[in-house]
């Protein structure tokens, strides 16, 4: 998957469900939204690790991460932020560091 089309797709498909429930996607939406889902994200891991009273559901700790992922790059289209470029040189800039130690 090709991380920027993703995130033009994603971006697309939000203005549909927008428009399909009369939301104004302001900046405060989209921050806001985030944080719902990553608290979704949370029930979802606490039911997974049997620490809830719901049972475990590998299918909704799957799309809460999809949820949460969607979200941060709603988030990322709206302020300009190139995610493959942030993730290069936040995260695999450590890449010389690797041994293959790490990676197993």
């Amino acid at each position: 998957m090709d991380l920027a089309a993703a995130q033009a797709e994603v971006e697309t498909i939000s203005r549909v469900y927008a428009r399909l429930h009369a939301i104004e996607r302001t900046d405060d939406w989209l921050v806001l939204k985030l944080g719902e889902e990553m608290g979704e994200l949370t029930q979802a891991y606490l039911a997974h690790t049997g620490r809830s009273r719901r049972e475990p559901d590998d299918g909704a700790l799957a799309a809460e991460m999809a949820d949460v992922l969607a979200h941060l790059m709603l988030v990322a289209q709206r302020f300009d932020v190139d995610l493959a470029a942030a993730l290069e040189a936040k995260w695999f800039r450590y890449r010389d560091l690797i041994t293959d130690e790490d990676r197993t």
